[in-house]
């Protein structure tokens, strides 16, 4: 696989996943409101990490997680979520952006919109032209962290999720590099 650097801009980092992660990332994940905003329909269990552990960490990965850590200068640095690059297409000079907030506590404090920062410098870097994004309607932090970077809404999925016993339309939204400022 491509060696993914190691990220920072002095107070929020991102590092590769590593496998003692997978618990935590779980735990986050199988959180109602978190989960509610994810393509998972059901808890996570172990064999499901497992499973997207070896995907990401395979050879011909195009799938680029990472967590996101809040430096400290006494307690050292504490995972607050993760964001990643996926279905990454070389030929096509796109991916599809993913983010969470694990920690509720850190929320709505500005840690993710900079870890998308350096997750977008970094992917420009490297010669993606495009990041998109499908995000439910009903995700609204989410749609608004993505239009406050730049994203553009492109599209409407209409009817194109069931969750919470209804089905909801999805937003897709993209950003091109020469709109990143």
């Amino acid at each position: 696989g491509m060696t993914t650097p190691f990220l920072s801009d002095g107070t929020i980092s991102l590092r590769p996943v590593r496998r003692e992660d997978l618990p935590l990332l779980a735990a986050w994940r199988n959180q109602p409101d978190i989960r509610a905003r994810t393509r998972e329909w059901q808890p996570l269990t172990e064999e499901h990490q497992e499973r997207w552990w070896k995907r990401i960490t395979a050879d011909d990965s195009r799938d680029f997680m990472f967590v996101v850590e809040r430096g400290g200068q006494i307690e050292g640095p504490r995972a607050v979520g993760v964001v990643g690059l996926c279905h990454w297409s070389w030929i096509d000079r796109h991916a599809e952006v993913s983010f969470y907030c694990g920690e509720e506590s850190m929320r709505r404090k500005g840690h993710m919109s900079a870890a998308l920062r350096l997750l977008h410098e970094w992917g420009w870097s490297v010669g993606l032209e495009r990041i998109w994004a499908e995000c439910f309607a009903m995700n609204k932090p989410g749609i608004a962290l993505l239009k406050k970077l730049g994203y553009t809404e492109e599209g409407r999925l209409r009817s194109h999720v069931y969750r919470d016993w209804e089905l909801r339309d999805s937003i897709l939204l993209g950003i091109l590099r020469e709109e990143w400022r």
